[in-house]
């Protein structure tokens, strides 16, 4: 038998919190430069109907793992076989329990013998310095984050969830020329995940550019909604989308807020800026002040209601 790997962090928070910050803001935290598929083009990693899955920014996507249990606030555990196939996969169960002022928080990572002579070498990766202890260190560093620094955009990001379900429920056909409620919903969504990119690569030094070039592609955005089920499941993933980036940038320093990041932004084909912009500035303020607000007002022009 080749045993299994077992990490463990402690977080400031009760089970419930700190399962929920595991899961539905896996993508905000997991060092994906380093621990990803996609490496620097990855554009998130979230839970999507009992699967784990890894996106990159374009719309390719991966899928990590399978959901085998699924015991909130206390543990799930995952068929585990990121880059390779199913009938590859070993079993990670992540558990919760109480402890202190706190949550223990313990991977355990087995099955091992189910790879036969590649055991040994299987596993090795996943022992030492950069392996599960160092994304649990990234885990619990997202727990010590500061949400109060986002509050105006989660609440832009609400307002948007809540016009975007009515706009879907009773839309209206576009002006020629103009995006469906869809396409608005998978721009916003996809804007989120070029500002995720760029949050990770703060958090990981390294070089960093914010273009919303993807975000008006068309084959991008209609890539992005093919691979939803329905439209519940595309509010689904924007919602994801929206709330990992507010966790994101909650976890970012305020020097790293403060940062000077280039940036290209687009407007039907013309440039509106190219130039470095604080990136706190342009993710949170913008965001939550203009970019947000201006598509909410276009969903509500497509609305029956509206």
């Amino acid at each position: 038998m080749t045993p299994p790997v077992i990490r463990s962090a402690w977080v400031p928070c009760d089970a419930a919190t700190a399962f929920e910050a595991f899961t539905e803001e896996i993508g905000a935290w997991w060092p994906l430069p380093t621990h990803g598929v996609f490496g620097h083009r990855s554009g998130g990693v979230s839970f999507d109907r009992g699967r784990l899955v890894e996106r990159s920014l374009d719309g390719e996507e991966v899928t990590w793992a399978e959901v085998t249990t699924w015991s909130p606030p206390t543990t799930f555990s995952l068929d585990w076989h990121p880059g390779r196939g199913a009938d590859e996969a070993t079993t990670v169960e992540v558990t919760f329990a109480a402890s202190g002022n706190g949550t223990q928080v313990v991977i355990e990572h087995s099955g091992w013998e189910h790879l036969g002579d590649d055991a040994a070498a299987r596993r090795q990766p996943y022992i030492g310095p950069n392996a599960w202890g160092a994304v649990l260190d990234h885990y619990a560093d997202s727990t010590e984050a500061s949400p109060s620094t986002v509050e105006w955009l989660r609440d832009a990001q609400q307002r948007f969830a809540e016009a975007a379900a009515a706009a879907l429920a009773a839309p209206t056909e576009p002006e020629p020329g103009e995006w469906d409620v869809r396409r608005i919903i998978a721009h916003v969504a996809i804007t989120d995940i070029a500002m995720l990119q760029v949050c990770q690569a703060l958090v990981h030094d390294n070089p960093t550019r914010f273009d919303n070039a993807p975000t008006q592609s068309t084959e991008v955005l209609d890539r992005w909604l093919s691979a939803a089920d329905d439209d519940a499941h595309l509010l689904e993933r924007s919602a994801a989308a929206s709330r990992q980036l507010a966790a994101a940038l909650a976890r970012l320093s305020t020097d790293q807020l403060a940062r000077e990041v280039d940036c290209l932004l687009v407007h039907d084909g013309e440039v509106m800026v190219d130039e470095q912009r604080r990136w706190g500035q342009l993710a949170i303020d913008i965001q939550s002040e203009h970019h947000v607000p201006a598509h909410i007002d276009q969903l509500t022009d497509l609305t029956d209601a509206g």
